[in-house]
């Protein structure tokens, strides 16, 4: 149930139209890759889960990188050779530093660390959190406001988080009646 009210607030919120009721085409072609992206991210998750059980989180991050570099060099790299790296000013290597380190490496480094603790239900349910920081940088950037609408949409996803994160009581176990001949 918390899955699906998350899942149900964020899609809500992602897809949430305009006032002029318009999409712009570029719009509905970045919600599909964020719609693909949370897919296949949980599928990561799963894939994960069994292997953080076996081995340490710098292990298992390691060889996913490695694999994902064995799909992504050779698409990547003809883009990369024709890139004038010697002109990028120092404040674009700082966001590139930040974006690898951080972004990437901390982030893979602490889902996997948070997968021995943790149900690959209850981390995937943060990815529905992105569009709710988004809109409240956006909101506090001044680039968005925050209107009836996406408070609820993001309530849902806040209520979401909270029945996924919520232990289940125990269920008592009753003692088999055996029949005495």
């Amino acid at each position: 149930m918390g899955v699906a009210l998350g899942a149900v607030g964020a899609a809500a919120l992602i897809l949430s139209r305009p006032s002029n009721g318009a999409m712009p085409q570029a719009a509905l072609l970045g919600n599909l890759f964020l719609l693909v992206n949370a897919a296949i991210f949980g599928l990561y998750l799963v894939l994960v889960a069994p292997l953080m059980r076996t081995y340490h989180a710098f292990t298992v991050l390691a060889r996913i990188f490695l694999v994902g570099a064995v799909i992504a060099v050779p698409v990547g790299l003809p883009q990369a050779i024709k890139a004038d790296y010697g002109s990028f000013p120092l404040y674009i290597w700082a966001e590139i530093g930040y974006m690898v380190f951080f972004l990437t490496i901390l982030a893979y480094l602490l889902n996997n660390w948070a997968l021995k603790y943790a149900t690959p239900s209850l981390l995937g349910v943060y990815i529905y959190l992105q569009p709710v920081l988004a809109v409240l940088i956006a909101v506090a950037t001044g680039k968005d406001t925050l209107t009836w609408d996406k408070a609820w949409q993001a309530a849902l996803i806040f209520v979401g988080v909270w029945l996924v994160s919520k232990k289940p009581k125990p269920v008592p176990v009753q003692a088999e009646v055996s029949a005495a001949g």
